[in-house]
């Protein structure tokens, strides 16, 4: 195993009613029903639901799997960032951040022909960037100047994605897949309020690390 990457066996009280996504934890019908159950606003702190035994908050910056975006692409993607920014609000450079942060875990899944480059009219996508393998991941990328970040979703909208997944940009191309939480993770989530509006803030201990695809 790659220096720096760590054992699938970091999952720990998975039981049978979770099935398993490229090393990724899947929720069956059976993990639905006991999500729902369990939702209550539970903080993850308290929650019964399996935490990782090696979260992200363990690795080292160098531990991370660290994408770049080659130039052939992102002069593409910068394209697609000026035509969601022309459709709704936010700048073109906000939007370029979501795109490398997508692009990023499309690639590591080697599934980056399937970024959604359609621009909507209302500048949403139902809150899912990709499917893979039947699972949904919405990505959520913070920009460049920020240290020790946490996984933020709103908490105004639907949680509709199976999982969400934490990028971080750190340089014009360059981004870093930090972690990902199953969306009953980020259900149950702190909410805080920034500018009005409230978001679940899942932090890196409950974050789990971006694990190797193997082919």
């Amino acid at each position: 195993m790659p220096e720096g990457l760590v054992d699938p066996l970091y999952w720990v009280n998975l039981t049978s009613s979770v099935g398993k996504l490229g090393g990724l934890p899947v929720e069956t019908s059976m993990s639905t029903e006991k999500r729902d159950s369990d939702r209550n606003d539970v903080q993850p702190v308290t929650e019964p639901a399996p935490t990782p035994l090696i979260s992200a908050a363990q690795f080292s910056l160098d531990q991370f799997p660290l994408h770049h975006v080659e130039q052939n692409r992102f002069y593409p993607l910068r394209e697609y960032a000026v035509r969601i920014a022309d459709t709704t609000s936010g700048t073109t450079e906000n939007h370029l951040t979501g795109l490398i942060g997508e692009d990023a875990i499309a690639h590591h899944l080697g599934i980056e022909q399937r970024l959604n480059t359609e621009v909507y009219a209302d500048g949403g996508d139902g809150g899912v960037d990709l499917t893979y393998r039947g699972a949904t991941i919405d990505v959520k990328t913070v920009g460049r100047h920020r240290s020790n970040p946490a996984l933020t979703v709103d908490a105004y909208e639907p949680l509709t994605a199976d999982y969400y997944v934490l990028a971080s940009r750190i340089g014009k191309v360059d981004c870093r897949l930090i972690g990902y939480a199953p969306r009953w993770f980020v259900a149950n989530a702190p909410i805080q309020q920034y500018h009005g509006k409230e978001y679940h803030i899942v932090d890196q201990d409950y974050l789990f690390p971006i694990p190797t695809v193997r082919g």
